[in-house]
């Protein structure tokens, strides 16, 4: 794949700890469909959820994203895995957040079944 871990280990090796007005705006358009247990896949550093307080599991395949994934929201727990195979457990989760995640894959299926 086009878009491996060497590619965003590469890309988030430069910090990204900066919160704006895209996440808030974001932030504010899924915030009604957010509820209980999230999973996020392709978390990246997880700047959205800075000043937020939710049940958060990030999963990334980057080592470095994850690194400022827990700087940048340290209540969450992260899993460094690929969103077509996570390796958690079924039904776990109440929302899966996939923000730009998609855009990354040129099959959607195995993710989408994952999620």
């Amino acid at each position: 794949m086009k878009w491996g871990a060497g590619f965003w280990n590469k890309t988030w090796s430069r910090p990204y700890g900066r919160y704006n007005k895209h996440h808030e705006e974001v932030w504010k358009a899924v915030e009604p469909y957010i509820h209980g247990k999230i999973v996020d896949l392709g978390c990246g550093p997880c700047v959205l959820y800075k000043g937020r307080d939710v049940a958060l599991t990030g999963v990334d395949f980057s080592k470095t994203a994850l690194v400022q994934a827990r700087e940048n929201y340290p209540k969450g727990n992260y899993v460094l895995a690929d969103a077509r195979n996570t390796g958690l457990p079924d039904k776990e989760f109440d929302t899966c957040i996939m923000l730009g995640l998609l855009d990354y894959f040129p099959v959607w299926e195995e993710v989408l079944r994952e999620a």
